[in-house]
This record gives C-alpha cells, structure tokens and sequence, in this order.
C-alpha cells in the first residue's frame, strides 16, 4: 500500500532553511514514530454490524505516524500537523451469513477484508498568554482548532462477490495542546482533538513524556486513543484503536 505519509518527511528539508533565517523566532520539530495499537468496535455498509476482533479477525499491529510543529511569535498561530496510517487487512471465516453494501456472503466461507481510516490533521493554535512566562518557561498551554481528513475505506471480497466504500471527509475539531517541563530536556506534553457534530463524534487524545539525547536530537513515549464514530455516505463506523508509542525526532 502507498502512504501519504511519505510527504511528511519533506517537512524537514523545508524547516531547516526556514529556522536558519527565522532562529530568533521560532521553534521547530519533526518526528517519526510507530504505535502499537488494538482495534475495538465495528463498522459497516449498507448491511450488518462487522466487528473488528470477532468477526474481521483484526489484531494489534504497530502504525506507522509522521508529525511536525512550528511554534510562531505570540502574534501567529502555531502550526501542528499529523498522519496516521490506520489500515487493517486480514482473511477470516464467519458461521453465520452477512451482508455488506447490500450484497449476501456466505457463511463457513473464507473472505478478504480490509477497513483503513488513514488520517491527517493540521492544527492553528494560540498559545495563552503570559503563561509561559508566568512560570518561567515550564508551561505551556494552546487552544485553537484542528481539521481532520480522513480517508476512508472499506472492502470486502469473497470469490466473485466484491463490494468496496471510499471517501475521504474532513471533520473539524477543537484542539489543545499542553506542556510541562520542569527540568531542561525533559518534557511531559498532552494533546487533545474532539469534536460532536451530526453524525460524526471524534476524539483524539495522546499523552507524551519527551527526553531530548543531545543537540537537536530527541526520543518521546507515550499513549494514544483515537475514537471514530462516523455515519457518513451509508457507512457507519464506531471504533477505539488504543495503545503505547514510541517516535524520535528532531528539534531546531
């Protein structure tokens, strides 16, 4: 499978000529990093309730993820972009009959599926004011908006029978963004994406402890929960992919 994500990485061949001209006034990092995580809940099409676990045989398997951060003068917004590939493939049996964009499959009969819910979000944040300063350069919080794209797709393929949905939609969301670091190179930081709007309930949260090695060079952990109940097109998904991660990145 290609992955979009391949186009985060440019974002560090951008950022270093920027900083070197801009070094006073802005902060910069990129990461790159892997997520273990476990699919929970079920999606469907124009017919039955699939359940990841039981039904499709999904299980826990590490996603690749790609993120960059500019922080601007208090005048500009500070930008946060993110991908996470999220795509689940596997061949399982089910003893029972189903059916999916309105066609039957068979049951006691192997079959093909794959769910991807592939993402990218681009944030504009504030950070508040005075905060930082308040607490001499320990803490500091954001608050702003997120847009979410997510490229949607689901299959199921059994002998000659084939039905396939996919859409990419964008979904708004309130952003925050909050970190601590009490010692110089360490840093505890919390990121939090929801929104509750018609059909669609998001929510995004990822918690990070960060320890800066030397120089520019850093490694980060922590945990990651994304939630995703979408009914959008005749496609309804409710699903929690959760789990540790571990990335390691650069900060100019």
């Amino acid at each position: 499978m290609k992955s979009k994500l391949a186009v985060l990485p440019l974002l560090f061949f951008l950022l270093v000529p920027f900083q070197g001209y801009c070094l006073p006034l802005i902060d910069a990092e990129i990461a790159v990093g892997g997520w273990l995580n476990s699919p929970k809940g079920f999606a469907g099409y124009k017919g039955d309730n699939l359940y990841l676990e039981n039904d499709l045989g999904y299980d826990d398997e590490t996603k690749l993820t790609a993120r960059a951060r500019i922080e601007l003068p208090l005048i500009l917004p500070n930008l946060t972009v993110m991908a996470t590939n999220l795509n689940y493939e596997e061949r399982s049996t089910m003893g029972r009959k189903f059916t999916f964009g309105g066609k039957n499959f068979e049951e006691n009969k192997s079959f093909n599926s794959e769910l991807k819910l592939d993402h990218y979000d681009f944030a504009l944040s504030f950070s508040l004011p005075f905060l930082k300063l308040a607490s001499l350069g320990t803490l500091q919080a954001d608050l702003g908006v997120n847009l979410r794209l997510v490229d949607l797709d689901a299959s199921i393929t059994q002998g000659e029978i084939k039905e396939s949905k996919s859409f990419t939609v964008p979904i708004p969301m309130g952003f925050a963004y909050l970190r601590l670091e009490p010692v110089s190179g360490i840093a505890l930081e919390a990121e939090g994406r929801m929104i509750s709007l018609g059909g669609n309930n998001v929510t995004s949260l990822i918690g990070r402890l960060r320890y800066n090695i030397f120089g520019p060079l850093f490694i980060a952990g922590g945990y990651r929960v994304e939630k995703f109940d979408i009914d959008e097109k005749d496609v309804r998904v409710d699903t929690k992919f959760k789990g540790p991660f571990f990335e390691g990145g650069f900060k100019f």
